[in-house]
């Protein structure tokens, strides 16, 4: 194992990438360069959210700070020697300022700085006195060799010219996903001490790669350089069939060739090899049924191929996944036989349900692999697995880990003999743990009553107000999931059973009755209206208490009824009220009668009836005179009319203080006297 001490940078080189974050092939696509003082890098990270829970007293209970996340790095690369065309690298958006025979000799900025692209940075440095250097097949040395995959910004930093040398800073930021993979540079040693790119593909989540190498850094050189296109890897496959298709004998079909272009397919069919974009899905369907072998090669460089092995009609695209618990030494010990598609690369990741990390496995020759795990707690657990390649393609399955037997704890709960208004529960407790204490909650919101350890009784009095069942819940102190619940009803106090009845407000003879008190366990009532006819019943009852209304017939008039409410439950809970109907009150009148002592005819005398006497009455006479108002209590009036007047008259009289008592009639002027005609209006 290595622990190099490290010391000094010796050269870096700056390639440039694509909008995926994938190096550029062909010319003018890097530079090594020498001429930097210092390359800075500072993490970026994003805080995580703490919980924090403070109890009732104002105490802490949960305090638990946030974990961190690394986020990037920010970087700043001072200058002492820039080369243009690094520059451009670093920002896409600067352009090159050239001379008369279109040499590179410096750099336009541009206030627009791209973040889509960008290039990625390596950097080596020496080895301080490493006694194994040169060890090893193929070794030149040893450095250090830092990575940073993706870097964009490229934005230029401060600038100061004086009695000095003149410096040139440039800053940048990280960015994860990059696809640069394994990189087209030999930068480690491989089989044998050959020089190859890196043995391990760069993840999608890594900002930084540090590691130390035996394979010589690169020379510096002024001026951009070409990118040879290197040696592929094999392209990833992906195939799936078509989700309502019977039989199953298309091939939905992608390859991911990492960003070299195009490949050439062989659906091993006899059908001519398809040419297929990097990254495209295809379709493709067999006419027959049986084994057929894709085989996908990169088209610039023919001899990589990747191929695979898929059967006609296909299977289902879903992984299989069978568990089984049959170890008799060992309950907990489950075993998951997982079966892929031959469409499949073969390989899927098994999540066990239980917090552990996924697993992931592998397939045989026959498509399938048997894992083992051990729990650690009995449950239900739900196992997932899903393709390692399309990982939307996922099976569940469900176990019952076997418990070890334990007792199970128990609460019971009865009225307390001692109290004989059955409102005290007495309870017992069993199957906790004898070393730990209890915790009781009552369930009627009273603190919670801790008893001692190894107390398996004790009792509460419920306070007056408290009725219905209550739900009484015992916890261990010490383990929490030992726990057991009872419910007890306290006996309600005697029912004090009430009703009333008042007057309707729109009819004299009707009644508005109200019962209340009765006990909780009545949901409905009769009531004996006290007028002779039958008992109305069914009357919802909610809570002890209720509504109805009665109309009494006529003939009740002024005889006090005696109403009974009786529980259809419990018929001896009653309750009693008295009622007295009134007559309803008379319809306004009024009569005109021609005044005998006018020998013309022309002096009509009113008379009013049935209007509310605290109040005035307006009279019209019909003549275009204007209204008359008579004082409340008054019950006549009179009017003369013009001799002219002589045609019939419609009187109307109307209440000043209720506008809908009022009443008409009608009046001939020099007719003679006499009532004419009555109308009535209520």
């Amino acid at each position: 194992m290595a622990c190099p001490p490290l010391l000094r940078g010796v050269v870096m080189r700056a390639t440039r990438l694509d909008a995926c974050g994938r190096p550029m092939y062909g010319d003018c696509n890097q530079v090594v360069t020498d001429g930097f003082i210092t390359v800075s890098m500072s993490a970026e990270t994003e805080e995580g959210e703490a919980v924090t829970v403070t109890k009732a007293n104002g105490q802490t209970c949960i305090n638990e700070p946030g974990c961190e996340q690394l986020t990037g790095y920010t970087t700043e690369i001072e200058f002492c020697a820039v080369d243009p065309d690094l520059v451009q690298i670093m920002n896409p958006s600067f352009e090159i300022y050239r001379d008369y025979d279109g040499n590179p000799i410096g750099w336009d900025e541009s206030v627009e700085l791209k973040c889509d692209t960008g290039y990625a940075l390596e950097l080596w440095t020496n080895v301080y006195a490493s006694g194994d250097a040169c060890s090893g097949a193929g070794s030149q040395g040893e450095w250090g060799y830092l990575l940073l995959p993706w870097v964009v910004g490229g934005a230029p930093g401060d600038l100061e010219i004086g009695n000095d040398a003149v410096t040139f800073t440039f800053n940048g930021r990280t960015k994860v996903g990059a696809g640069w993979r394994r990189g087209p540079y030999n930068v480690q040693a491989g089989a044998g001490g050959i020089p190859v790119p890196l043995l391990k593909p760069v993840g999608p989540k890594t900002p930084r790669r540090f590691f130390k190498t035996t394979i010589r850094p690169p020379e510096p050189e002024c001026g951009c350089q070409p990118v040879d296109r290197p040696t592929p890897d094999p392209a990833d496959l992906y195939i799936t069939g078509i989700g309502n298709e019977s039989p199953r004998r298309t091939v939905r079909f992608r390859a991911d060739n990492h960003g070299f272009g195009p490949l050439l397919v062989d659906f091993g069919d006899g059908s001519a090899p398809q040419e297929v974009a990097d990254g495209a899905w295809v379709t493709h369907v067999y006419n027959t049924d049986g084994t057929y072998t894709i085989k996908a090669c990169d088209k610039q460089t023919p001899v990589v191929c990747s191929s695979r092995d898929v059967t006609i009609p296909l299977p289902a695209d879903e992984p299989t996944l069978t568990l089984a618990a049959e170890n008799a030494d060992d309950p907990y010990e489950v075993t998951a036989t997982v079966g892929m598609p031959s469409q499949s690369d073969g390989t899927a990741t098994v999540d066990w349900g239980d917090g552990t990390e996924p697993e992931e496995v592998t397939v045989g020759t026959d498509g399938t692999v048997a894992v083992i795990h051990k729990y650690s707690v009995p449950s239900v657990y739900t196992v997932t697995v899903r393709r390692g390649d399309i990982d939307t393609y996922r099976t569940r399955a469900a176990i019952l880990v076997p418990a070890v037997p334990e007792e199970t704890p128990e609460v019971t709960a009865a009225p307390d003999p001692v109290d004989t208004t059955g409102r005290t529960a007495a309870i017992t407790l069993t199957g906790f743990p004898a070393d730990g204490a209890v915790s009781i909650n009552w369930g009627d919101g009273t603190t919670a009553q801790e008893l001692p350890a190894g107390t398996t009784a004790a009792s509460h009095a419920y306070a007056a107000g408290v009725e219905g069942a209550q739900t009484i819940t015992a916890t261990s102190v010490s383990d929490p999931t030992k726990t057991a619940t009872a419910s007890f009803t306290p006996t309600p106090p005697a029912a004090t059973p009430v009703a009333t009845a008042t007057p309707d407000g729109t009819d004299p003879m009707a009644t508005s009755l109200a019962w209340s008190g009765f006990p909780a366990a009545t949901t409905s009532v009769s009531v004996n209206w006290g007028d002779g006819g039958a008992a109305q019943t069914g009357l919802a009852t909610t809570g002890g208490a209720g509504t109805s209304t009665h109309t009494y017939a006529g003939g009740t008039e002024g005889t006090e009824q005696t109403i009974t409410v009786t529980s259809e439950q419990d018929t001896t809970q009653t309750a009693t009220t008295v009622f007295t109907p009134t007559a309803p009150a008379p319809a306004p009148a009024v009569t005109v009668v021609a005044d005998a002592g006018d020998a013309t005819g022309h002096t009509a005398t009113l008379t009013l009836t049935g209007f509310p006497a605290d109040s005035a009455v307006s009279v019209t006479w019909g003549d275009g005179s204007a209204a008359e108002e008579i004082a409340a209590g008054t019950t006549a009036g009179s009017h003369v009319y013009d001799a002219g007047v002589t045609t019939e008259q419609t009187i109307t009289a109307t209440s000043v203080g209720d506008a809908s008592k009022t009443a008409t009639t009608t009046f001939t002027p020099g007719a003679g006297a006499g009532l004419r005609a009555a109308a009535r209006k209520k």
